[in-house]
């Protein structure tokens, strides 16, 4: 029984508890209800599952349910009922949701009575919990339903440690190449990353170095079902045209954890997440979790214990001190106390799902792998661009040219693509770039663009031709380092860096870590 896609996903966590039995046969209902049902049965379409309609769901008898969600009619089903967390645990209060209405301060989403029962009898033939810490909270907020609860591990967490040996290939998926990947996670509502720092994205995408940075968003199902897709791209225009991948909201964010160097985060299940992988983790929100997460909860324990990321502070200098000065292990007490019974959840959930099917279970399946994460990117046609000459080596680093610089970048000139839209950065450029070469474009860049001191044309992977106002032309070839070439649209910046301030020849440019030798005819 799927309600919205977050949960639908974490159904499909699931599945591979009945793979290659041909005794069971799996469908897919969705329970409508929730304000954030758009999209789920899209989804679901694109999986290829067989879906039935609610009606035909509560009136045929099934041999086994399983939900993702507390809420919604699940009583009607003729079907024992097994339910799993959506999340990282339980977290929620009950009055931070949208799926719920009325009076229930202090109650906690899964764990509440009001989700549990009906009519005085318990729903659920089985809830599945992810470590023992639950059980105490249960007990409190519904204890009838202790005898019902299975401590079973966190199939979700399990599945991401099975693909840890993947992380090159997921982090070659998301174009980070020698990059550090810095992973921006947000939940939903006014106390999440997005919505208490509307800017904070774009800042990050525009402030990181663009060859040493590679920064990818994870937003929350609920955010674009519950805005929309085109809205949600709409506030994410710039940083997506300073580089931001944009990942999908079916799936992608595990693949990304395992490729992530660090994570910017709120109080959602991604950012505990990450902390359990050991990532160095920075917290980004309104500092009024607590309005939303059970304080008795190891989320908002992990809340209280992260260090925060400052808006108003240099984004750059926090993010290297996190990852400088990070322990590895630092949240392992806390995290743990979600995510107990580490690699065994298939195996425990398997056994109760079969139980309540009354089968055999057969051997324990195999772990599957997480798909690529393919995310939304855009192309970056326009950077800020700063250089230190000294004893010939011109070292580089280049900015998105998204906003206002500040103080992000010293003593820079902007250099944009010939195929850039925007008139202005056109008309400000002192280099404008060409991706090949073409007779003529030169001399006729430099006459519509009077501002524009070298007109540079790519005409290879490793050789650019260079046109200055002055009528000086050069040729740039570059010889590969051992980390691979630098971008050849960074070696027109490098000899104008080197004009500019340098004394001697130049002989090596440098940008991120890569670094190149080049020759100037």
């Amino acid at each position: 029984m799927a309600r919205t896609v977050t949960s639908a996903s974490r159904l499909l966590d699931v599945l591979p508890l009945f793979r290659s039995d041909p005794r069971v046969q799996v469908l897919f209902t969705v329970a409508a209800g929730s304000a954030f049902d758009d999209g789920v049965g899209d989804y679901l379409r694109d999986v290829e599952a067989r879906v039935v309609s609610w009606a035909q769901a509560v009136d045929t008898p099934f041999d086994l349910a399983v939900s993702a969600s507390a809420n919604g009619e699940l009583h009607r089903l003729k079907a024992p009922l097994l339910l799993v967390p959506h999340g990282a645990g339980h977290n929620r209060l009950l009055a931070a949701t949208s799926d719920i209405t009325g009076d229930a301060t202090g109650a906690v989403s899964g764990l509440a009575r009001r989700q549990l029962v009906h009519d005085g009898r318990i729903v659920p033939a089985a809830i599945a919990l992810s470590h023992h810490e639950q059980l105490t909270r249960l007990a409190v907020e519904c204890p009838e339903a202790v005898p019902l609860a299975v401590v079973t591990g966190d199939p979700c967490f399990d599945r991401i440690l099975a693909n840890a040996a993947r992380r090159d290939r997921y982090r070659r998926s998301l174009g980070a190449g020698d990059r550090r990947l810095v992973l921006i996670s947000s939940t939903w509502g006014p106390n999440s990353l997005l919505g208490a720092n509307s800017d904070l994205v774009a800042r990050l995408t525009g402030e990181l170095p663009f060859d040493e940075y590679q920064v990818v968003l994870a937003a929350h199902p609920n955010i674009r079902y519950g805005h929309g897709g085109l809205q949600l791209r709409l506030w994410l225009a710039d940083a997506l045209d300073a580089g931001l991948v944009l990942l999908p909201p079916q799936q992608g964010w595990q693949a990304a954890l395992l490729a992530a160097d660090v994570v910017v985060g709120d109080h959602g299940s991604v950012t505990f997440y990450g902390a359990a992988l050991g990532r160095p983790t920075l917290l980004a929100s309104s500092g009024r979790e607590a309005e939303e997460l059970d304080p008795a909860s190891p989320t908002a324990a992990l809340s209280r214990a992260l260090p925060r990321l400052d808006p108003r502070r240099d984004l750059l200098g926090q993010i290297e001190t996190i990852m400088d000065t990070y322990r590895p292990g630092a949240y392992d007490e806390v995290t743990g106390r979600t995510l107990g019974m580490s690699g065994q959840a298939g195996t425990l959930l398997r056994r109760v799902a079969y139980r309540l099917m009354d089968l055999e279970p057969g051997p324990d399946p195999a772990a599957t792998a997480l798909p690529d994460p393919l995310g939304e990117r855009g192309e970056v046609l326009s950077f800020l661009v700063e250089t230190e000459v000294r004893d010939g080596t011109v070292a580089l680093r280049r900015f998105p040219a998204v906003g206002e610089p500040g103080e992000r970048v010293r003593d820079p000139h902007l250099v944009v693509d010939a195929e850039e839209l925007d008139r202005r950065l056109l008309e400000s450029a002192a280099i404008i770039v060409r991706g090949d070469a073409a007779d003529g474009w030169a001399a006729e860049t430099l006459r519509r663009y009077p501002g524009c001191f070298m007109a540079a044309e790519v005409i290879g992977a490793r050789r650019v031709r260079l046109a200055l106002r002055d009528g000086r032309r050069f040729e740039v070839t570059a010889t590969a380092g051992e980390r691979g070439d630098p971008d050849p649209r960074c070696l027109p910046s490098a000899v104008y860096g080197w004009l500019a301030n340098g004394n001697g020849p130049l002989t090596t440019v440098r940008v991120g870590e890569r670094e190149a030798t080049v020759r100037l005819a």
